[in-house]
């Protein structure tokens, strides 16, 4: 499947939503909406990973260069990543340098409030 991405503005942060998969054949697609988030005037990029479904080795290796890319003018954060994607991007310890937000937390928020 081919990824998707819509990108929208709001007072305190740039929203990139992500549908479909971040693989070696997609990466320029993501790499442009970043490039783009950067020109609008926020300074916190978020990548909303609701309906990612797969991410390859080139995908993380993208994110971890948006991150550097980034550094000291945006901050980037991965809102609601599916449990199986989220996986691999602890195991690649990705996580240590982009804040992440799983799916199974925003589920465990949602029991304890209700």
């Amino acid at each position: 499947m081919e990824l998707t991405i819509n990108l929208e503005s709001y007072q305190n942060y740039t929203l990139i939503i992500l549908d479909g998969d971040l693989n070696a054949s997609t990466i320029q697609i993501l790499e442009n909406a970043v490039e783009n988030a950067t020109r609008i005037d926020t300074s916190h990029i978020v990548l909303d990973c609701t309906l990612l479904r797969s991410i390859s080795s080139d995908g993380l290796q993208l994110l971890l260069h948006c991150q550097v890319q980034l550094a000291g003018h945006f901050y980037l954060s991965l809102y609601n990543v599916p449990n199986s994607v989220a996986s691999l991007m602890e195991l690649s310890g990705i996580t240590y340098f982009i804040q992440m937000n799983t799916q199974e937390q925003n589920q465990q928020k949602q029991s304890a409030s209700a």
